[in-house]
């Protein structure tokens, strides 16, 4: 199930002549729930769930300002509805997302409980409420960290998106950017005139015990013409995660973090990149030049320093320019 799917069923709905109340299609025969797609009579999209008999549901109608989740006794139906029909993409994408938790459940109540439990995990990403007023450096280092998770994205399979997608944790302030299995990264986002990058922790080069750690510096040129906007950078990795089927809401989530949504990172399209290259060093060989938890006093801390990358080049794994 894709959104190329969804959006034909919503086109094959709006095709019905003459019904009242709710004109439904199933979601896919395979789905072992009864999972509908529906619009209803005043034209406004729904996603219904039909229980038999006896599933106790444990819920109530929660009516937010774009979705109401609530359940019909009469019907037995559970319903999410999109109030707003300037969200019709973000509600297909939390249809796959229930449709990808549900679809193998054969048992009732524990496909509800799912499909009420995404609702609320997705519910604030409709919302207008969020907002943030990011200074040009944030914009700056949150475009490194986007250009490096669309490239983490594309190498995933269908197997491995969620994991990718779960391991950036820039937008937590985690200690570091990407924390992988047997590896973080630290990423830097620098102008490519820019002799150095700044380090605002003594954790920030402090590899786990067990794990490598790589500080990726960016070099990046501001170019209102040619350069690329976060929210263009967002818009490529939901295209490349929805195109392997990973789970949307890992990416909203992290960006509710610094009061984003994907809308309002437009209100920052006036601040666009280029990338010239990306050189990436390895922390942990012998001799690098960090102030670490591990190499200072314990009396010291709050450290904040600048580190001259181009006195690098012994620890340098690759260099990629573009």
């Amino acid at each position: 199930m894709n959104n190329k799917e969804i959006n034909l069923k919503w086109k094959n709905i709006s095709a019905f002549k003459n019904r009242k109340g709710y004109k439904a299609l199933r979601v896919t025969s395979s789905c072992l729930p009864d999972l509908f797609v529906a619009i209803d009579g005043e034209g406004y999209r729904c996603l219904l769930l039909y229980l038999p008999k006896g599933v106790n549901i444990k819920t109530k109608e929660k009516n937010k300002s774009k979705l109401l989740l609530s359940f019909i006794p009469r019907q037995r139906v559970l319903l999410i509805k999109l109030k707003d029909f300037n969200f019709v993409d973000l509600f297909d994408d939390l249809i796959l997302s229930i449709y990808s938790r549900i679809n193998g459940i054969a048992d009732s109540e524990k496909a509800s409980e799912e499909f009420i439990t995404t609702f609320y995990k997705w519910s604030d990403f409709f919302e207008d409420g969020y907002f943030s007023s990011l200074g040009e450096k944030q914009i700056q280092g949150l475009f490194g960290e986007l250009f490096l998770l669309l490239r983490y994205v594309g190498e995933s399979n269908p197997s491995s998106i969620n994991s990718v997608l779960k391991a950036w944790k820039g937008p937590y302030d985690a200690v570091h950017d990407f924390e992988f299995e047997s590896m973080n990264v630290e990423v830097k986002t620098k102008r490519e005139n820019k002799p150095y990058v700044k380090i605002s922790s003594e954790y920030q080069l402090e590899k786990i015990i067990d794990k490598g750690l790589d500080l990726l510096v960016v070099s990046v040129i501001f170019d209102l013409t040619e350069g690329v906007s976060i929210h263009d950078l967002i818009n490529n990795i939901i295209e490349k995660t929805r195109s392997k089927m990973g789970d949307l809401g890992i990416i909203f989530h992290a960006m509710s973090q610094k009061g984003l949504t994907v809308d309002s990172t437009r209100e920052y399209n006036d601040y666009r990149f280029i990338v010239k290259n990306v050189k990436s060093y390895d922390c942990t060989l012998s001799g690098f030049p960090k102030l670490a938890i591990s190499n200072i006093p314990q009396e010291v801390n709050g450290l904040s320093y600048n580190l001259e990358v181009n006195t690098l080049s012994d620890y340098l794994i690759r260099e990629e320019r573009y």
